[in-house]
């Protein structure tokens, strides 16, 4: 359908509006930006976060008892969840404990306390938690290997 066969169909303000956006569309068609010129999109900074601590709340009962700590073996060791255990990360190993759930390991003899999760099981030795190498050093557990501590579930408790 050609512009005049439009025109008998729009008024003639349609129609000259019509023509102009067909004349800008051909000649954005035609022309190619220059060579030596970059088209970059505008680059704009992320919103910055306030970098604060989670905050946790204690739930539940407090536990007692010995802690030891573990680091993987000769080849890839999987947790009970599934992930590949790295004795980098602040996890550990309970049998008594849920799968998933945060929990503050605290040294009964000096205090000193570290927040975990609970990513792998263990079999009933008699220990209540085994952590990872990171979070026994952190708790000053490695070179003792095993002390007491208390243990107590966390729940994450949503910032304003």
């Amino acid at each position: 359908m050609s512009v005049r066969q439009w025109g008998g169909l729009l008024g003639a303000r349609q129609t000259g509006l019509l023509a102009v956006l067909a004349l800008g569309a051909l000649s954005a068609c035609a022309t190619a930006p220059a060579a030596h010129v970059a088209v970059s999109a505008p680059v704009t900074a992320p919103p910055q976060m306030a970098a604060t601590a989670p905050h946790y709340q204690e739930v539940g009962t407090k536990l007692v008892g010995t802690a030891s700590w573990y680091r993987p073996g000769r080849g890839l060791h999987r947790t009970c969840t599934g992930e590949p255990f790295t004795g980098a990360s602040f996890t550990a190993a309970s049998p008594y404990l849920p799968l998933g759930s945060e929990v503050r390991v605290a040294d009964v003899a000096d205090g000193r306390s570290i927040v975990v999760r609970v990513n792998d099981c263990m079999p009933h030795g008699g220990r209540l938690i085994d952590l990872s190498e990171a979070a026994a050093e952190q708790l000053g557990l490695v070179q003792a290997g095993v002390e007491q501590v208390s243990v107590t579930r966390l729940a994450l408790v949503s910032q304003p």
